[in-house]
């Protein structure tokens, strides 16, 4: 015990209140500047959001303008053709009014396909807006025949904006009909099978491509929200966290070794002798507290670490680790698989037989996941929601998959369980994120889910 005080008294006389300040000072100074880049990070991430909410907005906006448009200009016409004239015998064409102010606006077919061909969205996207914006401008030619028919019968009036109104020169055949003969043929071409078809494909095509803009925008605003909230979280934890505790550690420092230096300090001042055993003492009991505290502090990490990453009733890796793995970038090199589970009928089971049977079900599943997918270096199972389940296995054939699902069925059979299950696979990992990956799983599991209980019922 001699030889240990001692050891303490030699490394604890080296130490000055200069040696203890400078480092907390600068060990404060690095938590600022990280606790800065991440804000910084996150002014990032919510720009990169604002940006796509925008452009994903203004594309919605242009490919419903262009059904609304064509839907106008179909109205308006269309109510010309079959009433030109008005109760009182007089032309109405207070609806081609309408038709002349729309066709001014940059909403047509061609004029939404222009915009679209620079738009940074799906090729498919792209493709539906082309067939909408060709049957659209099949429209506007057919609307303009039809005009030309009616107005060939009954002249309109000399209003400005009228003279927007497309021209169109009748044909031979049509200068020899009779007038009966050309509002007929009008009325013909505006209700007939051909227009129609065309208007199908301008509804169709539109809604089709705002589904698919909605699809995409909710995916990419979904990936940059998780990470933002990810990034805020990381922020809050570490700046309140580890600041309050290096303050604290601070504050006990300067009360329990900068205090007791600066009494010694006005001793020596006034000539008194200094007790230097109960002086040595508190330093030395600082010394021994702090030590001990280090090695406490990294039980209570290694704890704390464990029980964040692990969830409780199974013993898998719960859903921070299985975000901790998704958030690797650059990785390549291999093949991988992501599997995603969810327990079947666990409601059921909770409300019929309780929550007991309902963790014993949980259990049951994990086990039997992880018999099958977890056994295989390079293999992680996890549990990251109350049923849901996922494994991912690394170097892994196509081949090797249908032996897991087969070897799954059957140890499912066993056990009396059932689980929904979907997987994505990839022969390089650097060509298909884990985030995508684990996407098609989850979309393909629900898939799963869905048939199983549909058969069930």
């Amino acid at each position: 015990m001699v030889n240990i005080r001692s050891k303490q008294r030699k490394i604890v006389g080296g130490w000055t209140t200069k040696s203890v300040i400078i480092p907390i000072a600068i060990t404060l100074a690095i938590i600022h500047a990280i606790v800065i880049s991440v804000i910084i990070l996150i002014n990032v991430n919510s720009s990169r959001l604002s940006t796509i909410m925008q452009n994903y907005g203004q594309y919605i906006e242009d490919a419903t303008s262009l059904q609304g448009g064509s839907s106008l200009l179909s109205e308006t016409s269309s109510i010309f053709v079959l009433t030109p004239l008005d109760d009182n015998g007089e032309v109405n064409y207070r609806s081609l009014i309408a038709y002349a102010n729309e066709i001014k606006r940059d909403r047509r077919g061609k004029d939404v396909l222009g915009r679209f061909m620079t738009y940074d969205v799906n090729s498919d996207v792209i493709e539906k807006i082309k067939i909408a914006a060709e049957s659209a401008e099949q429209m506007l030619v057919i609307q303009r025949r039809a005009i030309g028919l009616v107005r060939s019968v009954y002249e309109l009036p000399k209003i400005p904006v009228l003279d927007n109104l497309p021209t169109y020169e009748l044909t031979e055949s049509e200068l020899s009909m009779t007038n009966e003969e050309r509002l007929a043929y009008a009325a013909k071409m505006m209700y007939g099978p051909e227009y129609s078809s065309y208007k199908q494909l301008v509804s169709e095509n539109t809604t089709e491509s705002v589904g698919k803009l909605r699809a995409e925008l909710s995916q990419k605003s979904s990936v940059a929200s998780h990470n933002i909230t990810i990034t805020r979280i990381v922020m809050w934890v570490i700046t309140i966290l580890v600041i309050l505790i290096l303050l604290l550690t601070f504050v006990f420092m300067f009360r329990q070794l900068v205090v007791p230096l600066t009494k010694f300090t006005e001793k020596i001042s006034s000539g008194d002798s200094l007790d230097a055993d109960h002086g040595l003492y508190e330093v030395r009991l600082l010394a021994s507290s702090y030590n001990g505290l280090l090695e406490r502090k990294g039980d209570l990490e290694n704890a704390l670490r464990s029980a964040a990453e692990t969830d409780a009733l199974t013993g898998l890796p719960n859903r921070f680790s299985f975000n901790q793995l998704l958030s690797k970038k650059d990785e390549r090199g291999y093949s991988v698989a992501v599997f995603l589970f969810d327990v079947n009928f666990l409601k059921i089971t909770n409300d019929t037989k309780g929550h007991v049977a309902g963790d014993k079900l949980i259990c049951d599943a994990g086990d039997c996941i992880k018999e099958c997918f977890g056994n295989k270096e390079g293999s992680y199972c996890f549990r990251f929601g109350g049923d849901e389940f996922a494994a991912l296995i690394k170097g892994c054939s196509r081949d090797e998959i249908d032996g897991y699902l087969e070897k799954f069925e059957a140890l499912q059979k066993e056990k009396g369980i059932s689980i929904a299950t979907g997987y994505a696979y990839a022969d390089e990992i650097s060509e298909s994120g884990l985030e995508k990956m684990f996407l098609e799983a989850d979309k393909k599991m629900y898939e799963n889910k869905a048939t199983t209980h549909k058969n069930r019922i």
